[in-house]
């Protein structure tokens, strides 16, 4: 905890130059704390952790992106992930924590999901895809649930994402359904905010939701969501039985792409992919998105200088963009420069907050290179367009 061999890897120190939310700093933070609490310079002395301590706990705690890099270097193996996440719901409970979340909090409680929408428009992004039945696929039963997610049901920057994976659905003749306003948030703003108790709510809801379709699989495009139902949910909702598989929307679309049931024409492009973390590093999925990318014919895959388990955070994680929106830009504004340094002519990604903040960062940058996620590339590759 003293080594500091992290500081290079930590998106927030990189964003900022700010040492004291470094993870080695934080971790001096959390020992001094506890120590003044529990420890014998506590029973000797009566000291007390001050207001400006637990400020300056609070401040690294929600700078952090919650991306995990930091636990690739780490030599003693360290679950920093879990600390950091333990650190919020502490200062939670100590009433220390930005203001903003709690409007995020209540918006949730009220509406289900993060935007400042009706549950009830959960699915209105369908409405431009063509042939779209009456029902727009909010059905009682289906061998497929597409777990939207809130920022792509809600945020039209991105509402080309569950448009494609419809479209590719009905291309290959996919007997799914989508739960409409009985989806719910999957809880992870709230968890990963310190809200450890009031996310269970939101789980119980939504695992009764899809195991009453009688679903074979559930699928999602939203990596947070599925870090949320194939990690989360089935360590901390016991009382729930999941009675069906869950599977980001790449290793589905892959798994239909080895079946034949979609076929990809060729895309003479430069192209780059870029590791969501809650995709990554934090649910070990790196093979299938690649594996996609290379079954599409024409298509010349450029790796990252830094992919995989050592990607970089695109800034859209952790609730950051809402406690520090200028931390978010520089952390994406880094992306954006390695991204442009591989010449590609699109960096796809498997995230809608990573295409939004990424695209965003090209942009600053004055790049002409197109951000998407890669269910768009797979339409793009059949023929169609989102």
């Amino acid at each position: 905890t003293r080594c500091g061999n992290c500081l290079d890897l930590c998106s927030a120190y990189l964003g900022s130059g700010d040492v004291s939310i470094s993870p080695k700093k934080k971790m001096e933070k959390l020992k001094s704390a506890v120590s003044k609490e529990y420890g014998l310079i506590a029973r000797l002395l009566k000291k007390k952790v001050t207001k400006e301590e637990m400020e300056a706990i609070s401040h690294a705690a929600f700078a952090c992106t919650m991306c995990s890099r930091c636990e690739v270097d780490c030599h003693i193996n360290i679950k920093l992930q879990d600390i950091w996440l333990k650190l919020r719901e502490i200062m939670v409970d100590e009433g220390q924590y930005p203001e903003v979340l709690d409007m995020m909090r209540n918006r949730l409680k009220e509406s289900r999901n993060v935007s400042f929408d009706t549950n009830e428009g959960r699915t209105d992004w369908i409405k431009p895809v063509p042939d779209i039945p009456e029902d727009r696929f909010i059905r009682k039963s289906a061998r497929i649930i597409y777990f939207v997610g809130c920022v792509s049901s809600f945020s039209p920057r991105t509402f080309k994402i569950p448009r494609s994976i419809v479209q590719i659905f009905q291309k290959a003749d996919i007997d799914f359904a989508l739960l409409g306003d009985e989806e719910w948030c999957c809880g992870f703003p709230l968890m990963s905010s310190g809200f450890a108790k009031d996310f269970i709510e939101f789980a119980e809801h939504n695992i009764e939701k899809v195991n009453r379709t009688g679903a074979k699989y559930l699928v999602t495009s939203c990596p947070s969501c599925y870090h949320m139902w194939s990690h989360v949910y089935p360590e901390k909702i016991k009382n729930k039985k999941m009675n069906f598989e869950v599977l980001h929307a790449v290793q589905y679309l892959y798994m239909l792409v080895e079946e034949g049931r979609i076929k990809l024409n060729s895309i003479d492009k430069k192209i780059t992919y870029h590791d969501p973390c809650d995709l990554g590093r934090n649910s070990g999925i790196y093979d299938e998105p690649r594996k996609l990318i290379r079954s599409i014919p024409g298509v010349e895959f450029i790796e990252l200088e830094n992919s995989r388990e050592y990607a970089t955070c695109c800034g859209g994680g952790g609730n950051v963009e809402s406690t520090d929106a200028g931390l978010s830009a520089n952390i994406a504004a880094i992306k954006a420069r390695e991204i442009i340094k591989t010449g590609a002519d699109i960096v796809v990604t498997s995230c809608q907050q990573c295409v939004r903040t990424i695209t965003t960062a090209l942009k600053k940058e004055k790049s002409k290179i197109k951000a998407m996620d890669l269910i768009q590339l797979v339409l793009e590759s059949t023929g169609e367009d989102s």
